[in-house]
């Protein structure tokens, strides 16, 4: 065995995670994590990464008078992606997180209060049309 020598670091490089900025983006659903809120509230957390090395994390609750309405926007928004979407129930379960995995999507990310601090936060997922008119572009 060689003589020790002294490594110049540990051969685990952490990974810097770069944030959106506020705009909008074409970016692909990672992962789809299902959780609970520290109500115990049903949640799936969609990891979402942009082409240019971003990650953020989108929080779907369930049970709230908006759940419906924000799940429809980001299958939409999968659509608008060239994606047929499915007959199928899109509830808090493994089938839905499944097929939210690898999804090509549209997000709108904003400045957001978060617990006191000033955040850019994927805020909503938005359809082809109006991803466009986010990005400037008009008919001609």
């Amino acid at each position: 065995m060689p003589k020790y020598a002294r490594p110049t670091s540990s051969g685990q490089k952490k990974e810097k995670k770069i944030s959106f900025e506020p705009g909008s983006y074409e970016a692909v659903i990672k992962n789809v994590y299902l959780e609970k809120t520290k109500t115990k509230k049903k949640k799936l957390v969609l990891q979402i990464a942009g082409d240019e090395g971003q990650i953020g994390y989108y929080h779907l609750v369930f049970d709230t008078p908006y759940t419906e309405n924000n799940m429809n926007c980001i299958l939409a928004s999968i659509e608008d992606n060239g994606e047929e979407i499915p007959d199928m129930d899109f509830d808090y379960n493994q089938k839905t997180a499944d097929f939210l995995k690898e999804k090509a999507v549209y997000i709108l990310v904003e400045e957001d209060d978060w617990q006191g601090e000033v955040k850019p936060a994927i805020t909503s997922f938005l359809q082809e049309e109006e991803y466009l008119d986010e990005q400037g572009y008009t008919e001609d």
